[in-house]
């Protein structure tokens, strides 16, 4: 491979480079069309009603955490968001639960929303939640809509905005 950037004064550098192609491991986080991990996710009501618990958002997206995703999981459409607005290490998890919130309302008769916070006890230093560690996810945020079929529409990792979302929400949704 050669890469020739053009430096400040116009000219040219040739920057060679060699890549080893090696065939790809199978991936352990689930893929569009395949069945999710049927997890429990933390709720209002597993909570005992203590947000803080389960959301670092504020304020609290309590509305994301009324429905456990093992229970509307092949009955209904689903939008499962784990991200951690206050400790994220991308810093694009507070904008993509604002954005969940923003779909829930467009499109929450239609599907169920849920967020699921990434670390336990939200404490960097306890390590990642068992949800997390079922879909095999070591960051965050991720996206994943399913169908009512039970099986991953679109799934999006890091950063993404409305119109990704929207696209994710309709795979799910036809």
């Amino acid at each position: 491979m050669l890469a020739v950037p053009k430096q400040d004064d116009g000219a040219m550098v040739g920057a060679p480079a060699q890549v080893k192609v090696i065939a790809k491991s199978k991936d352990p986080i689930p893929d569009v069309g395949q069945a999710p991990p049927r997890v429990s996710t933390d709720t209002v009501a597993s909570a005992a009603g203590n947000l803080a618990a389960i959301d670092t958002r504020r304020p609290f997206a309590r509305e994301l955490h009324e429905v456990n995703f093992k229970d509307v999981l092949g009955k209904k459409p689903v939008a499962l968001l784990f991200a951690t607005p206050q400790l994220c290490q991308s810093r694009v998890c507070g904008p993509v639960v604002d954005i969940a919130l923003q779909m829930k309302q467009r499109y929450g008769g239609r599907m169920a929303f849920i967020h699921e916070e990434v670390y336990r006890d939200n404490q960097v230093s306890e390590g990642l939640r068992p949800q997390l560690q079922a879909f095999h996810l070591q960051t965050e945020p991720w996206l994943f809509t399913i169908n009512k079929d039970g099986r991953i529409a679109a799934r999006l990792e890091g950063s993404f905005g409305v119109n990704e979302f929207r696209r994710a929400i309709q795979a799910a949704l036809n």
